[in-house]
């Protein structure tokens, strides 16, 4: 899973920041006032008991961060009050004040620990992404198988909206996982034809006329055998173009079945047909496996096909 970071809440963090740095400014402004002696150590008792106080609010029940967050702005406040301002018993107010305000903008730093939260990117949206991206735009027959799926997903998870108990979340596990082996085989499905649409067939079956009939035209033993091995070779190629024409064929059927299957269970979610939506769990049970074994399988031939390839090109 891919993972980012993020600000919970951009307004809340601003807020909390304002009122630090604004009690930050405050104790500075103190100091020259009355004035204080151990500013620095009032500075840290002021800033990090408000910090406690503002992510307690913000994240309640989370004791470790407000605890990190409080302790870490006290010590940023008293540092940076410490470098700028010292422990003089009387600064000058522009000095106190401007140093007041640096160390509560120093202390509001420690505020990203309570407002940043990590966001875990679904492993469908990732591989959705990556098929768009390997199907190469929607003009392609196997982005629209794909786009159908997702969008059958989303509609599936949408509608049975945390309800259902086990059932239903076995049945949206179970159409994450289909809509993930449908989009995998989409891309090698495409992959498959791109490499046949690169075959020539025709000119593969020509050039397999030629080699023949200058096997037979011709008077030198060896050549005449290596030319009917290069010419059975062309065949076998032509042949083998043919046999995975079929099987993309019937690969991109099976897609078919399998988006079908998942906007039919869709539908039956709509429509609150609990029933219904149950057996559609049992029968999308065994689809991630079936899926799989036929992505595999068409692996293995895409592969067969590319190594079969270099001799019509070489010809």
């Amino acid at each position: 899973m891919n993972m980012n970071w993020r600000f919970r809440d951009h307004r809340g963090f601003q807020h909390d920041a304002i009122v630090v740095i604004g009690a930050a400014a405050a104790v500075g402004g103190l100091a020259w006032a009355l004035p204080l002696t151990g500013t620095t150590g009032w500075m840290m008792m002021a800033v990090g008991p408000l910090l406690a106080l503002l992510v307690a609010q913000e994240v309640p029940r989370r004791t470790l961060v407000t605890v990190l967050t409080s302790g870490l702005g006290a010590v940023l406040a008293g540092a940076t009050w410490r470098a700028f301002a010292g422990d003089l018993v009387a600064p000058a107010a522009g000095d106190a004040l401007l140093s007041g305000l640096l160390a509560g903008l120093a202390a509001s730093s420690a505020l990203v620990i309570a407002h940043v939260q990590r966001v875990v990117e679904p492993p469908l949206a990732r591989a959705l992404v990556e098929a768009r991206a390997a199907l190469g735009g929607s003009a392609a027959e196997e982005s629209g198988l794909a786009e159908r799926a997702a969008i059958a997903h989303d509609r599936i998870v949408s509608g049975l909206g945390g309800a259902g108990g086990a059932d239903g979340r076995r049945l949206a596990r179970m159409a994450e996982d289909v809509t993930r082996e449908v989009l995998a085989l989409a891309v090698r499905c495409r992959k498959l034809r791109a490499e046949l649409e690169r075959v020539d067939v025709g000119a593969v079956r020509a050039r397999a006329g030629q080699l023949s009939a200058a096997a037979a035209d011709s008077a030198d033993e060896a050549a005449r055998a290596d030319l009917s091995r290069a010419a059975r070779a062309v065949v076998a190629l032509d042949e083998r173009a043919q046999a995975l024409s079929g099987a993309a064929t019937r690969v991109r059927a099976r897609l078919e079945l399998q988006v079908a299957m998942l906007e039919e269970t869709a539908l039956a979610v709509a429509a609150r047909q609990a029933s219904e939506a149950v057996d559609q769990a049992d029968a999308l049970a065994p689809l991630a496996d079936r899926l799989h074994e036929a992505g595999c399988d068409l692996h293995d031939q895409a592969e067969a096909l590319a190594e079969a390839s270099v001799p019509a090109r070489v010809h």
